[in-house]
C-alpha cells in the first residue's frame, strides 16, 4: 500500500513539473513575429488617442534588405533597422517626410521615442519597443 502511494505521488509529481514547465515561455524573440504591420497604441506608457489625425501610427517591418516604413501620423516614415542580439533593434536610418499638420504632437513624441529605442519583444500580440527596460512604444498587430 506504501509504494503504491509513492508511486502516485510520483506520478503526480511529474505531471506537475511538465505542466509548469509546458507553460513558459523561452524569453527570446521570435524573428520572424516582428516581419508584419504594426499599429501605435501607447507612446511612453500613456494611450493615444488618434482623434484628429489624418493616418494611422504604425510600422510595417521587412525583412528584405532589414527595411520598415509607415506613418507617423501626418508624415511617412521610412528607413532601415538592425537586429543585433535577438532583443536588440536600432533604426539607425530613419526618416520622414516634412508635411505641416495642424497637431504633431503625438507624431513629435513618437518620432522622439524611435529614435531613443534599442530593445524589441513580441509577446501576446504586442511588440513593445525600448530603451533598456523602460517601454516607450507598444504597437498591436494589425
Amino acid at each position: 500500500m506504501k509504494r503504491i502511494l509513492i508511486l502516485c505521488l510520483a506520478v503526480a509529481g511529474v505531471a506537475y513539473l511538465a505542466a509548469c514547465s509546458a507553460n513558459k515561455t523561452s524569453g527570446t524573440n521570435n524573428e520572424a513575429d516582428l516581419y508584419k504591420t504594426w499599429r501605435l497604441v501607447e507612446v511612453n506608457g500613456e494611450t493615444i488617442d488618434t482623434t484628429g489625425i489624418p493616418k494611422p501610427l504604425e510600422f510595417t517591418f521587412e525583412k528584405a534588405d532589414s527595411q520598415f516604413s509607415g506613418s507617423a501620423g501626418c508624415n511617412r516614415i521610412f528607413g532601415k533597422f538592425s537586429l543585433t542580439a535577438p532583443d536588440n533593434i536600432s533604426f539607425p536610418g530613419l526618416a520622414a517626410t516634412r508635411m505641416a499638420c495642424p497637431d504633431m504632437s503625438i507624431e513629435n513624441k513618437f518620432l522622439e521615442a524611435s529614435n531613443k529605442v534599442n530593445k524589441w519583444s513580441v509577446r501576446q500580440g504586442m511588440l513593445v519597443l525600448s530603451q533598456g527596460e523602460t517601454a516607450l512604444l507598444r504597437f498591436k498587430a494589425k
